[in-house]
C-alpha cells in the first residue's frame, strides 16, 4: 500500500476531539459514512509506512480503542473493546422506531468522542457493515479496508499494489517448491 489517495468524504458530521488525528476517505478502500470514522482510526497505525499518528500526542483512550477494534477486527477477541465499553457512558435512545447508542451528555469530550465511535460501530454491526472492515492480507501491510466485493471475499486493500505483491510472492513460492527448492517461510 505504498500510495495513499485522499478523497472528501461525508462523515455524517464531526466526531469530535478525535477529528484532529483521523483522516476520512484516504484510499484505498473507502467506507460508507457511516462506518468510516472507524477504518479512519484504525488506519491511524500506518503498519506499512510505520506511523502512528496517535502514538505521540492522542489521548490514550482514543489509542485503547484502536487497538481494541483491531483487535476484534483481526483476531476476534472482543474482550478488549467490551472493557472499554464497560467504562464508558453510553445510552439507549430510541428515536422514530429505531434504537441506537449514544454518549450521555455530561461525558467529557474524549469520553464522548470514544462513546460515540463505540455508538457507530455497534450501528456498523447492526447493519451489517462492520464485517466488510477487513485488514490487508499484505503482512507488511495491514491496512484496513472496506470490502466492497459481493461475497465479500477480498483480501487485499488494494490489487494494485498488495494484491498484485501477494499474488507474485505465491508464485515464487510455488515455483520454488516444484523446482525441487526449499518453500520460503
Amino acid at each position: 500500500m505504498p500510495e495513499v489517495k485522499s478523497s472528501p468524504v461525508k462523515s455524517g458530521g464531526p466526531i469530535g476531539p478525535i477529528d484532529r488525528w483521523i483522516v476520512l476517505g484516504q484510499a484505498p478502500g473507502v467506507a460508507p459514512p457511516g462506518v468510516e470514522p472507524l477504518r479512519a482510526l484504525l488506519n491511524t497505525d500506518d503498519r506499512f509506512h510505520g506511523v502512528d499518528t496517535l502514538e505521540a500526542e492522542a489521548p490514550a483512550a482514543y489509542v485503547h480503542l484502536r487497538d481494541a477494534l483491531r483487535t476484534l477486527l483481526v483476531d476476534g477477541d472482543a474482550r478488549p473493546l467490551a472493557g472499554i465499553a464497560d467504562a464508558l457512558p453510553l445510552r439507549l435512545v430510541v428515536e422514530q422506531g429505531r434504537v441506537h447508542l449514544a454518549p450521555v451528555a455530561a461525558a467529557g469530550p474524549v469520553d464522548a468522542a470514544v462513546a460515540g465511535l463505540l455508538a457507530r460501530f455497534a450501528e456498523a454491526q447492526n447493519v451489517g457493515e462492520w464485517s466488510r472492515l477487513k485488514a490487508c492480507g499484505n503482512p507488511d501491510c495491514q491496512w484496513v479496508f472496506y470490502d466492497t466485493s459481493r461475497n465479500r471475499s477480498g483480501r487485499w486493500c488494494s490489487m494494485q499494489e498488495c494484491g498484485g505483491v501477494m499474488k507474485a510472492r505465491a508464485y515464487r513460492r510455488r515455483q520454488r517448491t516444484a523446482d525441487g527448492g526449499e518453500a520460503p517461510r
